[in-house]
């Protein structure tokens, strides 16, 4: 969240919960019930106390800004006839807030006009979803007779650094209520997993507990994008040393944390010369399917380190130019590489020509001779090469790019998105490496006319011939492959707009599995079969590699009818200002978009 956009949440606190329902978006509402009586008697065992509140209200109604805070006062009055210990506590408490966006002091005076002091330092609101008790200060000793007065102070804080977006929509609610001393009392433990394990269960645990207990946390597991950080203490006076909980005056809950891979973070990391956070450090084995999440891994690209999402990820949507897309990794130079996904956000898995620019679309009309692999070529349609080098000038369009040139146009360059679309390489890897490395005899290595060819990438996906090497590389093997349209010192300098397809490594990548495995689980699944970018053979006709029906990798003749998921790059100075986490509901987007 920008700075000028966080200063914008206002918190509200208020007694009246339907106002929530007809809040606007633009603004963060705070809702405290804070006893719905004035008054409040509780009979303990050594007297009677009465809870007032100095302004005989039921809450507290005020805006405030972030960095700004509200005050409550209150009285607690010795009714009975000894001297009595009290706990004061949240009752029934809710707080979705970011943890630490709230805070309270609790001060206290004997007299109302008094000079006040602190016995609760800046504290944490603890945070839950579901309703909790937690004390607010425990065994306060109150002399038969005495009142004292109370100054209960709650603050919106603005974390620097911290991106408060779900702070937008977050609420806080809760009651006091005056109880026994808290040491004479037993107190719940709440364990939650949070979405991991712990000790292979993801059940959340109840323990009941005495003061000074202590309790052992087992492991807590996790696999895919959320990557654990610790657990999260909500309780007064209860301490977690490593993995050790020690029971305090109060229930205390201990909630797993987690951290993501975030794009803005990941940008600002590559900028500054260092490795993003929650980067998955080993190489998966790209033979395999990927049907879970497995997260974000690395691979060297033509810019540095490119970090790349792998499997049924659902923190990797972006929502730009009126259109959903998928990050396929984030380059070398902080931009980020997207895939069409449609008008709407689908769900990996789902079957839906929606998520297709087009459908029933040829990569050329024309597919009897090598060179119509290239994403341009050398001559006119319909004229045969007699050299390799002929075959891949970059002199004429395929139909498919011509197809693309005009979508960019009309929905990127019309609708004056193009400031932020990136000038990054795209590969039509055109390289012959010969039989000795695709493995297949009747390759000539020739590259034109209708001599037998394949392709680099068929060296690389495992298969139909070679099966025995699956690894897929970001980097483009020859500089008149590497599409871009300005750039001459990493690219061609050829295209007309900067805008391709995905190509058969990154297809790899993100967990296709090796050469005609099905997967329908992934992330690039689309339910209909779609170009890549990649050229794969030449056998009597151009065969490009696509992303079939079932979601894995094939080769298909270019003059079929197939689907067209365009692909750009975002700038990285533009990435770096999003919103959003990248989940379906909350895709990363510029600040302002609607979803």
């Amino acid at each position: 969240m920008n700075e000028k956009r966080k200063n914008m949440i206002i918190l509200t606190v208020c007694a009246i919960t339907l106002m929530l329902a007809s809040i606007l978006g633009t603004y963060a509402y705070f809702m405290s019930n804070i006893n719905n009586d004035s008054r409040q008697e509780a009979e303990v065992d050594t007297g009677t106390m009465r809870l007032r509140f100095a302004d005989n209200g039921e809450g507290i109604n005020a805006k405030l800004m972030l960095g700004e805070s509200i005050t409550k006062k209150f009285t607690l009055e010795n009714t009975g006839t000894l001297d009595a210990t009290v706990s004061i506590e949240w009752l029934d408490m809710i707080n979705t807030y970011t943890e630490g966006s709230l805070t309270y002091t609790l001060s206290y005076s004997e007299t109302e006009d008094g000079e006040y002091t602190e016995i609760v330092s800046s504290t944490n609101v603890p945070t839950s979803s579901t309703e909790f008790t937690s004390t607010l200060v425990p065994d306060i000793t109150i002399p038969v007779g005495i009142t004292y007065y109370y100054k209960l102070v709650v603050t919106l804080n603005n974390l620097n650094d911290i991106d408060q977006t779900e702070d937008l929509k977050a609420s806080f609610s809760t009651k006091f209520v005056v109880s026994q001393p808290s040491t004479n009392r037993k107190y719940t433990l709440t364990i939650d997993p949070n979405g991991g394990t712990i000790d292979g269960s993801s059940e959340i645990q109840t323990l009941s507990m005495n003061v000074g207990d202590t309790y052992e946390l087992g492991t807590n597991d996790t696999t895919g994008y959320r990557k654990f950080e610790g657990w999260r203490v909500s309780g007064y006076d209860s301490t977690l040393n490593d993995t050790t909980v020690t029971i305090g005056r109060s229930n205390v809950k201990i909630e797993a944390k987690y951290g993501s891979f975030k794009i803005q973070e990941a940008v600002k990391a590559i900028e500054n010369g260092e490795t993003p956070k929650y980067v998955n450090a080993t190489v998966p084995n790209f033979s395999n399917v990927a049907t879970t999440d497995e997260g974000v891994f690395a691979m060297e690209d033509d810019y540095g380190t490119s970090y790349y999402y792998r499997g049924a990820v659902e923190n990797n949507y972006v929502k730009f130019g009126d259109f959903y897309w998928r990050i396929i990794r984030v380059n070398g130079d902080g931009s980020l590489r997207i895939i069409y996904d449609g008008t709407q956000g689908y769900a990996n898995g789902a079957r839906d020509t929606g998520r297709l620019a087009y459908t029933g679309k040829a990569f050329n009309a024309q597919h009897n001779d090598a060179k119509y692999v290239g994403w341009m070529f050398g001559g006119a349609q319909g004229v045969h090469s007699t050299s390799k080098t002929q075959a891949q000038t970059n002199e004429t369009n395929s139909d498919l790019k011509t197809l693309v040139d005009s979508w960019y146009k009309t929905n990127i360059v019309d609708k004056n998105l193009g400031d932020k679309v990136a000038d990054v390489v795209f590969c039509n890897d055109r390289t012959t490496p010969g039989k000795a490395a695709t493995g297949w005899s009747s390759d000539t290595g020739l590259g034109y006319g209708s001599n037998y060819t394949a392709y680099g990438a068929a060296a690389r996906v495992g298969g139909p011939w070679q099966v025995s090497v699956v690894q897929p590389r970001f980097t483009c093997p020859q500089k008149n492959d590497a599409f871009t349209m300005n750039d001459e010192t990493k690219g061609n300098g050829d295209l007309t707009y900067p805008v391709g397809l995905i190509t058969a490594d990154e297809v790899v990548a993100a967990g296709s599995g090796k050469y005609g495995t099905v997967n329908s689980s992934y992330y690039l699944y689309k339910g209909s079969w779609y170009w890549s970018l990649s050229p794969f053979d030449f056998n009597g006709n151009a065969y490009p590699f696509i992303v079939p029906t079932s979601g894995s990798l094939y080769g298909y003749y270019a003059s079929s009818s197939g689907a067209v998921a365009p692909v750009i790059n975002l700038k990285a100075e533009y990435v770096k200002t999003f919103i959003g986490n990248g989940s379906i509901n909350n895709p990363y987007r510029e600040d302002g978009t609607s979803i």
